[in-house]
């Protein structure tokens, strides 16, 4: 095989196939780590103290399981896709350069085109990410799910020498949840919730620092990038309760909520080679407002509380209005909040046995401090009952 489908079909393969993303000294980890939904995108990615209404619940806060109907609910076959407008362009990029270096004859004619690619993009930051649910189950007792998470970074910003670091996940396993209610244990009329998750994870990972060396060192584009997979295991824990109203007309109508995760405890740790997931300690409370059949969620989180990070990078913040069910089918509802200091936009179109949802959102790609923008666009379509 020549060496322009190589490059290109690599560079495909890593996207779309997601055999990927091993965490790198200069790009930031996503949150949740598994599973981050379209619908909590949409409103800042605050999601902690939020009720279980949907499949987003286990994958922010365990505790959050014990909402659901004691019946059982299902969701099945439910992509996302979630992605930064840009990384459409450098595609088309990319298969310009590979056509160039198929015809390039020299070695220096190679890295030539190589080094007029890296310069033109240096400064970029793009990603792509798709995440499959094939069967999500939720009843008020527990919940699992069976899916497929990948995600693929590009970045362009080292600008000390000509290289593209491409990081890259994916993940296929599975979750399982289970919450209980101290309510009637302790003979409270408040909600203490606390949950776990256990989640089994096989992981295909790359993380590799692509040079000019490497175009012209290896027999094909694909030996340049080392490829190792591990199995771990992880556990989740959180709490959620109702923060006590005592008696005050204004709380009693906000309905206060407050919720904390250990997501990852102790790191969920893999072997071979391949990045183990840090720990992340996380905070939220929420308010939870009726107005006449109109209800009204504001949440604000703070992430990653264990780790050396700007106060912006932790921040959180979002609304949500969800709308009453028309023509007895159709549930519309609105969000928007502030990820990371940038603005979010999202919004649901749930039609009872199939769901749309799409979100537009900003996100930190500093590390530890607050660097650059990027902007992503996620939609997802989801069957169920």
């Amino acid at each position: 095989m020549n060496i322009k489908k190589i490059f290109f079909l690599s560079l495909i393969m890593l996207s779309f196939s997601g055999s990927l993303l091993a965490q790198a000294t200069t790009i930031p980890a996503d949150h949740p780590s598994l599973y981050k939904g379209v619908r909590p995108t949409g409103m800042g990615n605050a999601f902690i103290a939020m009720p279980g209404q949907d499949e987003n619940a286990m994958f922010y806060n365990p505790a959050a399981i014990n909402d659901y109907e004691k019946s059982l609910h299902m969701r099945l076959i439910s992509p996302v896709v979630d992605f930064s407008p840009s990384v459409i362009s450098l595609t088309k990029d990319v298969i310009d350069l590979a056509d160039k270096i198929d015809k390039d004859g020299p070695d220096a004619a190679k890295i030539a085109d190589f080094r007029a690619f890296v310069d033109k993009h240096t400064g970029e930051f793009e990603t792509v990410q798709f995440r499959l649910p094939v069967v999500t189950a939720m009843h008020k007792w527990f919940a699992l799910s069976l899916l497929a998470d990948s995600r693929t970074t590009f970045s362009f910003r080292n600008r000390a020498f000509t290289n593209i670091e491409l990081n890259s996940r994916s993940d296929f396993g599975g979750i399982i949840g289970t919450a209980y209610n101290f309510k009637d244990a302790l003979g409270i009329e408040q909600n203490i919730q606390a949950g776990v998750n256990v989640k089994v994870i096989h992981r295909y990972s790359i993380d590799k620092v692509i040079t000019a060396d490497d175009i012209v060192n290896n027999a094909s584009f694909g030996d340049s990038i080392p490829r190792n997979r591990s199995t771990g295991v992880g556990f989740d824990i959180g709490v959620k309760g109702d923060v006590p109203t005592f008696g005050i007309g204004i709380l009693d109508t906000l309905k206060p909520t407050a919720g904390l995760t250990w997501q990852d405890v102790g790191n969920t740790r893999f072997g071979a080679g391949v990045p183990d997931t840090d720990q992340s300690i996380s905070v939220g409370i929420a308010v939870h407002p009726m107005l006449g059949n109109w209800q009204f969620h504001i949440a604000n989180d703070l992430r990653e509380l264990n780790t050396d990070s700007d106060f912006m990078a932790k921040w959180n913040i979002g609304a949500e209005v969800v709308a009453p069910t028309m023509l007895g089918f159709f549930t519309p509802s609105v969000r928007v909040g502030g990820n990371q200091g940038y603005i979010s936009t999202g919004a649901s179109f749930d039609f009872r046995f199939f769901k749309l949802e799409g979100s537009y959102y900003g996100e930190e790609v500093g590390k530890f401090t607050s660097q650059k923008q990027l902007r992503r666009v996620a939609a997802n379509i989801s069957f169920g009952f």
